[in-house]
């Protein structure tokens, strides 16, 4: 470990990269998100710890797995942390090269200018944890590697293949080559009961106030919808995907 002053380069770099990160690295905030990245196998290239957080680690045995390790101060750890109540641990990590989802299995997930970046972490990480083959993001998604997109992941950024700037006509057109289906999600549609979709399947989302674009509900087949009480007419995006993946899961088994 190496003790930063205040006024390194280093960290005017690390400030620079939490305001805007470059492309190919993530700022990655927290003890338990960076254990588990190294545990999965991820590229942890700089760990930047605060003082208080080194005094805590000293002696946990997978600190030997990255590269460089920096001890900060506690009151300018608080500084450059991109969250409200910072744990003094923040790592630089590589992001992960996928090679693109070609329809030919399962099923993908399609978010149409999803811009609430916890609700793209937390439909990756439902992703991740139900099945999906890969999550693909039209133009205006917000940045499924900003931080606070990877604590809504839980990390799972790193777990399931992400694709951005992907246009609905050529995302539906992989699915369709394939054999498979595209379907539109909202709030009218085939009651999740009686759905069944050919596979491979795509699920598409749309924006938080919007909901999908008419040109990308007309390249769906079909439209499915969760029934609703209590004069509820919507779900959040991820709450939404959690619940269609978890009955695609239900449905192959």
């Amino acid at each position: 470990m190496k003790t930063l002053g205040r006024h390194s380069e280093k960290l005017r770099e690390l400030r620079r990269w939490v305001r805007n990160r470059p492309a190919g690295k993530v700022v990655v905030d927290g003890r338990r998100l960076v254990e588990d990245l190294v545990r999965w196998g991820v590229p942890v290239r700089e760990l930047f710890l605060s003082s208080g957080a080194a005094e805590a680690l000293a002696g946990e045995t997978w600190l030997s797995e990255v590269d460089r390790v920096w001890v900060v101060a506690d009151s300018v750890m608080e500084g450059i942390s991109p969250t409200r109540h910072p744990q003094g641990v923040l790592a630089i990590a590589e992001e992960p090269a996928w090679a693109p989802w070609n329809g030919g299995w399962g099923c993908a997930v399609y978010l149409e200018r999803v811009q609430e970046p916890g609700n793209v972490g937390a439909v990756v990480r439902s992703a991740a944890a139900l099945g999906a083959a890969a999550v693909l993001l039209s133009a205006g998604c917000a940045d499924p590697f900003s931080p606070a997109a990877v604590r809504g992941s839980a990390g799972a950024v790193f777990r399931v293949p992400i694709e951005r700037d992907l246009s609905p006509q050529g995302t539906a057109a992989r699915v369709g080559e394939a054999g498979g289906s595209a379907w539109a999600t909202g709030s009218a549609g085939v009651p999740l009961a009686l759905w069944r979709p050919s596979f491979p399947v795509l699920l598409m989302f749309g924006s938080e106030g919007s909901g999908l674009s008419p040109e990308a509900s007309e390249l769906a087949g079909g439209s499915v919808t969760v029934p609703l009480e209590r004069d509820m007419d919507s779900l959040n995006v991820a709450v939404a995907a959690g619940i269609l993946l978890q009955s695609l899961r239900d449905a192959t088994r």
